[in-house]
């Protein structure tokens, strides 16, 4: 008799047991799932986590040019760029021009090669890089650090209409006239977001968003500084 109840009591003990084990397990992935969710949600709360390292980036004020060659005139503006990521870095900037008007463009885009050299001669830096000379890789360091011009032509009558065209007289009373610069190619950050013209997903890369304001009528007043009046590191397009 007691060696059978001694039987009864293990044949109850390992339901128990099993019951145990399995209690345990369940504790622990739920143990598991909560952390995993608070590591995510740190990562959300705190976009820097999720941020790789861009490259600095210092841009100078906006002047205006005229080429004494034809009269035409021209935006420029000088920027440097440091690496300091913790590793070499592929350049290979987008930097475009937009006008509140609604037109957009490029560096470089209708700007003649003897314009560019002539701004080149004008500021005195053999450091710096045209749109061309700056593509390739930065390396690490204060001391790698590049000089880069950006140069756009300005918009004539055949790109706006005479109400935003900016005249070429002696009005100095137009309205203001804002003036952002786009500067891709700093950061690696992307995203994607619907199309809203359909047909699939779009890539947005993190972008360098720089605000100018330039009051009146810029011609007559020749090679006078525009700073920045804002700048955002984290806008996507």
């Amino acid at each position: 008799m007691p060696t059978r109840t001694r039987m009864s009591v293990s044949r109850l003990s390992l339901p128990l047991f099993a019951s145990a084990v399995v209690c345990a397990s369940v504790a622990a992935l739920s143990s598991l799932v909560l952390t995993a969710s608070a590591v995510s949600a740190a990562s959300a709360a705190s976009p820097s986590l999720a941020l790789a390292q861009d490259l600095d980036f210092t841009a100078s004020e906006l002047r205006l040019f005229k080429d004494p060659d034809t009269g035409k005139h021209y935006w420029y503006l000088t920027y440097d760029v440091v690496n300091n990521t913790g590793q070499d870095r592929r350049f290979a900037p987008r930097i475009e021009m937009f006008y509140d008007e609604g037109l957009i463009v490029r560096q470089g885009e209708g700007v003649p090669s003897s314009v560019v050299k002539q701004l080149k001669d004008f500021l005195g830096n053999e450091l710096l890089e045209d749109q061309f000379e700056i593509l390739g890789t930065v390396l690490q360091g204060k001391e790698h650090a590049k000089s880069g011009l950006a140069v756009f032509r300005v918009p004539e009558l055949s790109d706006l209409d005479k109400k935003t065209a900016f005249r070429h007289d002696d009005d100095e009373h137009l309205d203001d006239t804002e003036i952002t610069v786009f500067v891709q190619g700093l950061s690696k950050d992307s995203r994607k977001e619907p199309n809203p013209k359909g047909g699939g997903d779009i890539t947005l890369r993190r972008t360098t968003r720089l605000d100018y304001v330039v009051p009146g009528n810029p011609i007559p007043k020749g090679n006078v500084p525009y700073p920045i009046v804002h700048q955002d590191d984290s806008t996507f397009r």
